[in-house]
């Protein structure tokens, strides 16, 4: 599977659960996020952006320590241990990501990749 369609398929999932606009978990939209997890979730965003990417994962469990809860930061930590080549922990918050929204099609799709990834490189 091609890397740009794997990113695509993360990107998307992060712009989904993020932004709820085409999802909502049952009548709620996503819970938003702590102003403290906020600060430390945002500077991960930037660390991201800018391919700091193990910056990123310390900014993403900070604010997971704070909003263990989260679907949005669990997503996007999983995408910062996609991009170091972390596959096992990338699917662990994946899976955080499927436990917090079961209904939630994206994911399911995606952890699906992901698993067809993990079995390639063992």
């Amino acid at each position: 599977m091609e890397l740009w369609f794997r990113r695509s398929m993360w990107l998307s999932l992060l712009f989904l659960i993020g932004c709820g606009a085409s999802y909502q978990s049952g009548s709620e939209r996503e819970r938003p996020i702590t102003r403290h997890a906020n600060s430390h979730f945002e500077q991960g965003n930037i660390d991201l952006k800018e391919q700091r990417y193990h910056e990123a994962i310390e900014h993403y469990r900070q604010a997971l320590y704070s909003d263990p809860d989260n679907a949005i930061i669990h997503a996007a930590l999983g995408w910062a241990y996609y991009n170091v080549g972390m596959l096992d922990a990338a699917i662990a918050e994946g899976e955080a990501v499927m436990r917090l929204e079961p209904d939630n099609p994206d994911v399911a799709k995606l952890m699906e990749i992901l698993y067809q990834e993990r079995k390639q490189h063992r």
